[in-house]
């Protein structure tokens, strides 16, 4: 519960900082807040390739080698019996 509230402290913090700074600049909070967006945009850029990319190669590739199981799902309670049909010849 603290550190819910110690985030919520530094979010109303930044604002009211944030506010003083838009007061004392004579901007509005949208100009001083446009480093904040430019640099989001930066990390959203470095972020994509580095991070979205690989996960998105990775789960293609492991769909392509899940396939064939994928199509035996459908098949399994004919494996299944047939399994057994085979256990209960070997065992007679």
């Amino acid at each position: 519960m603290e550190a819910l509230f110690a985030v919520l402290m530094f979010i109303v913090l930044a604002w009211i900082v944030l506010k003083i700074f838009a007061v004392l600049f004579h901007v509005s909070i949208f100009m001083i807040a446009l480093p904040f967006k430019i640099l989001g945009v930066i990390l959203a850029l470095l972020l994509v390739p580095l991070i979205a990319v690989p996960l998105g190669l990775f789960a293609g590739l492991a769909g392509l080698l899940l396939i064939p199981f994928a199509i035996a799902v459908p098949l399994l309670p004919l494996i299944i019996i047939g399994l057994g049909i085979w256990l209960l010849i070997k065992n007679a």
